[in-house]
């Protein structure tokens, strides 16, 4: 989740970095609450990964990555719309992009994992997302990072859900990109964003 209760010290002196990036007003805060409660209903999925069909810079876009960072860029967005003033700062992202030939929608939970669905299928699935769960120690990590490498490159198989709906996508090569983002904050002059 983008939002829980309190700042997590550890997750951010572990995984990133805090800095103060701007001054708001009582009444900005309030605008922002809004506008944080109707970004939340609106963006109903979460979906780490962009899928395109290939690294070229006009390629086909198949899934558009929306998670937390993307949330975190709208939100300083809408801080500069209603006047927050930023330091010189850049932010910092990773992103990663898998490349697929065209996707084939596979069905949702109650099709695929309900009393009628696809067995085998169901089973592959969740499978395949065996090896991404956390907390491993650094033997399971590598285990599982080569179980994964298996699937992906060897097999050009990836198994994506997204909004609520799973999906198979034909893995090509070059199989995935990570890259690292630096993106400035923006200025209180940009053009407005919808609510």
């Amino acid at each position: 989740a983008c939002f829980y209760e309190g700042i997590d010290d550890a997750h951010w002196k572990e995984n990133g970095t805090m800095v103060q990036v701007t001054t708001i007003s009582g009444a900005m805060f309030n605008q922002m609450a809004k506008w944080v409660e109707y970004d939340n209903e609106t963006g109903i999925y979460y979906e780490t990964w962009m899928v395109k069909s290939s690294p070229e810079k006009n390629a086909r876009v198949w899934f558009e990555a929306y998670e937390c960072s993307k949330f975190v860029q709208r939100a300083y967005q809408k801080l500069a719309e209603l006047g927050a003033v930023f330091k010189k700062i850049q932010t910092n992202y990773t992103t990663i992009t898998l490349f697929s030939g065209e996707p084939v929608c596979l069905g949702n939970e109650t099709t695929l994992f309900g009393p009628l669905g696809n067995k085998s299928l169901a089973l592959a699935i969740r499978n395949f997302y065996l090896p991404f769960k956390p907390y491993h120690s650094v033997k399971e990590f590598f285990f599982n990072l080569l179980k994964i490498l298996e699937e992906v490159v060897l097999d050009h198989r990836f198994y994506l859900f997204y909004n609520l709906e799973y999906w198979f996508l034909p893995m090509k090569y070059p199989y995935m990109k990570i890259a690292y983002e630096e993106i400035s904050l923006p200025n209180s002059n940009t053009t407005k964003l919808d609510p």
